[in-house]
C-alpha cells in the first residue's frame, strides 16, 4: 500500500503529468507487488527557486526538468525488489514522458500499517486483517492458525461491534472461559457455545441496562496472550445516568487461536449499578 508523492518544476502539461503518473504507477506494480487499484499519489508542481538541488553530487547532470519520486510504504520490500523498481522506474520515465535517467531522484521510506488510515478513522492494520480474512473465508473449515493482527481484529470487532462472525472460528472447541464468581454468570466453562452466549445481547439483559456502550482502549500482546483493555460506558435502566466501567479480558493464545478467556472487572461496582 505505497502512497505517491512526485515533485517537478511547475508548467508541464496535463498529457506529461498522466504520463509521470501511470509510469510511477506501472514500475510499483511490476516491481513492488502492487495491487494496480491500489492507486494513491499526489503531484506537487513548483515555481522556479522552490526546488533546491546540485547538479552533480551523485549522479547528474541534473538539469531543471529534475523529477523527486517519494514512496511512502507500509511493507519492508526488500533490496532485490527495490533495485529492480528502481530500473524499472526510469525506464518507464524515459519511454513515456522523456524524462531523463539522471533526473530521476527516488527516496523510501517505511511506514508500517498502523500509520496509515484509509478512510472512516480505521487504522491499516485492521484494513489489512479484514482483507485477509475476506480472503480466506471462501476456504471451507476454519483456518488452521490466524495471525495476532486478525485475532486483534476480530477481538476488536467483537467488543465495539458484537461481532461474534469474525472471532467465532478463531476459537478452540474446548475454549476454557472463566468469568468472576460474584457474578451471577460467574464460573468456568468450557466450550464455544458458552462463549457465544456470553456475548448475546447486553450484559446483564436489556432488563438491566438503557444502554452499554464498549470501547477497547488498547490491546497487548505478550507471552502467547492477549489482553484487552476496555472501558464501558453504561447507562443502567433505575437511574438513566451514564457510567464509566473499565474492565479487562485475558485471552491465551496456543497454535494461533483462542485457547482461553478470563475476565478482570469491578464486578461490585457493576452489581451496585444494576440493583
Amino acid at each position: 500500500m505505497p502512497f505517491v508523492d512526485i515533485s517537478l518544476a511547475r508548467g508541464r502539461k496535463p498529457e506529461y503529468l498522466r504520463a509521470v503518473s501511470r509510469a510511477v504507477h506501472d514500475a510499483l506494480v511490476a516491481e513492488l507487488n502492487m495491487k494496480p487499484e491500489d492507486n494513491f499519489q499526489l503531484i506537487h508542481q513548483h515555481d522556479p527557486g522552490e526546488m533546491v538541488f546540485d547538479r552533480a553530487f551523485r549522479g547528474g547532470p541534473r538539469s531543471d526538468d529534475w523529477l523527486v519520486v517519494r514512496v511512502t510504504d507500509g511493507l519492508e520490500r526488500g533490496e532485490p525488489a527495490k533495485r529492480r523498481f528502481y530500473r524499472t522506474l526510469v525506464r518507464l520515465l524515459g519511454e513515456g514522458p522523456g524524462v531523463r535517467p539522471e533526473d530521476v531522484f527516488v527516496m523510501m521510506s517505511l511506514s508500517g500499517p498502523d500509520s496509515f488510515s484509509f478512510g472512516g478513522g480505521v487504522i491499516g492494520t485492521d484494513v489489512l486483517a479484514a482483507e485477509a480474512l475476506d480472503a480466506a473465508g471462501g476456504a471451507p473449515g476454519r483456518a488452521a492458525a490466524y495471525t495476532t493482527g486478525e485475532l486483534r481484529y476480530g477481538l476488536t470487532e467483537l467488543f465495539e461491534r458484537h461481532d461474534r462472525d469474525l472471532v467465532r472460528p478463531m476459537l478452540r472447541d474446548d475454549l476454557v472461559l472463566r468469568l468472576p464468581r460474584s457474578l451471577p454468570y460467574g464460573g468456568e466453562f468450557t466450550g464455544i457455545e458458552p462463549f457465544e452466549n456470553l456475548f448475546t445481547g447486553l450484559p446483564g439483559g436489556d432488563a438491566v441496562w438503557e444502554s452499554f456502550v464498549v470501547h477497547v482502549d488498547r490491546i497487548i500482546e505478550a507471552d502467547g496472550h492477549l489482553a484487552v483493555q476496555l472501558t464501558n460506558t453504561a447507562v443502567p435502566k433505575s437511574t438513566g445516568t451514564p457510567h464509566v466501567l473499565q474492565n479487562l479480558w485475558l485471552f491465551g493464545v496456543a497454535g494461533g487461536r483462542i485457547a482461553t478467556a478470563q475476565l478482570y472487572a469491578d464486578t461490585a461496582a457493576a452489581a451496585g449499578l444494576a440493583d
